[in-house]
């Protein structure tokens, strides 16, 4: 087993995590997002155009994110991954595909690409197809638009084995056109901005430092979810896995009361994040019941933030993300640079044949 090549340790990559959003947060960003892609799928006439998002990997985060969004605005969308789209009998039924790709090389989004023949856009840090490619996509779509979001990033390009400002840095772009009314945006709003997500990384960082819990013997790790917080559920769980730090399974707060409480009976000392925005009357009756029986509950709101669902969500996302790394280091492993098993890795990642 070894550290994986060509990343760096998680104490520098969080460090610089707010200096990498704010470059990423610039108003040539964020015009390249506004006017190659929000404006165009936000027009009476694309409203109706059934879409789907394409993403594996940390890119699932970004675009469940980006669903929410989409749907906020009453377009019908699902997200798949890649090998889903070889599968699925009614792809003509979609207008648009987004393809989320951070390398945008992952096998199966090529392919996918030069055989959608509608509207189709591929979201990628600072990948940029061949002159060969690019025309073969452009030849059989009517749109097709190829938007690199990280070109602010070059001198600081992030080396993580799990995404991190790279699932954050669209996320928050995403963010900026869900919000914001204006075609252009102002240094006042940028620094706005900004300084917002400067306060969330440090409130993020203090909620979990005060967690008075060591993750170190935990050998089953449950989060409570529901559609809202799908994002910051899925933060987690994929960091988990990816990083090789502990099996975490995510329920749905309906299904947790449909015979999923079980999991907890067996296991009641394994810990459970409980992930809400505010509180239901489902959420207090599951709380209550829970909070008596077992020890290990964490609970995780976004009640105290004024913003709207989309600013809670990319809140509750950075803290799930910090949580990830306290779990990661109780466990003595490194989040942004684990440890692998290098024959499996090379075997896999660089796969490239028939999905």
């Amino acid at each position: 087993m070894i550290k994986h090549e060509h990343t760096e340790p998680a104490k520098i990559n969080f460090s610089k995590l707010g200096e990498r959003l704010i470059k990423i947060n610039s108003n040539k960003t964020y015009l390249r997002f506004l006017h190659d892609f929000w404006l165009p799928i936000i027009k009476e006439d694309s409203i109706k155009t059934q879409t789907l998002i394409m993403a594996t990997g940390g890119s699932k985060v970004a675009a469940y994110y980006l669903q929410n969004i989409l749907e906020s605005k009453e377009i019908i969308t699902e997200v798949i991954e890649p090998r889903d789209y070889f599968y699925k009998k009614n792809i003509d039924s979609f207008g648009r595909l987004i393809v989320i790709s951070d390398s945008g090389k992952t096998n199966g989004v090529q392919e996918a690409l030069h055989t959608f023949k509608k509207e189709k856009y591929l979201f990628a840090s600072d990948y940029a197809l061949s002159d060969e490619d690019y025309i073969l996509n452009q030849s059989n779509s009517p749109i097709f638009i190829n938007i690199n979001w990280a070109n602010e990033l070059y001198s600081d390009r992030e080396k993580s084995f799990i995404s991190l400002s790279s699932t954050l840095g669209p996320m928050l772009i995403f963010l900026e056109l869900a919000c914001c009314k204006e075609e252009t945006l102002s240094q006042i709003k940028i620094n706005d901005i900004n300084n917002k997500v400067k306060l969330l990384i440090q409130e993020a960082n203090k909620k979990i430092e005060n967690i008075d819990y060591n993750f170190s013997n935990a050998s089953l790790i449950q989060v409570m979810s529901g559609y809202d917080t799908k994002v910051s559920a899925t933060v987690l769980e994929s960091n988990m896995t990816e990083c090789g730090a502990c099996p975490t399974i995510v329920h749905d707060k309906g299904s947790y009361c449909h015979g999923r409480s079980n999991l907890l009976f067996q296991n009641p000392d394994s810990p459970l994040i409980y992930l809400t925005h505010g509180y239901t009357e489902l959420d207090l009756t599951i709380l209550e019941a829970i909070q008596k029986e077992y020890p290990n509950i964490f609970l995780f709101d976004t009640v105290s933030i004024k913003e709207n669902n989309f600013w809670k969500e990319f809140a509750l996302s950075l803290q799930m993300f910090y949580l990830s790394r306290k779990i990661a280091d109780d466990k003595q492993i490194d989040l942004t640079q684990p440890e692998y098993n290098p024959r499996l890795i090379k075997k896999f990642y660089k796969y490239k044949g028939e999905m």
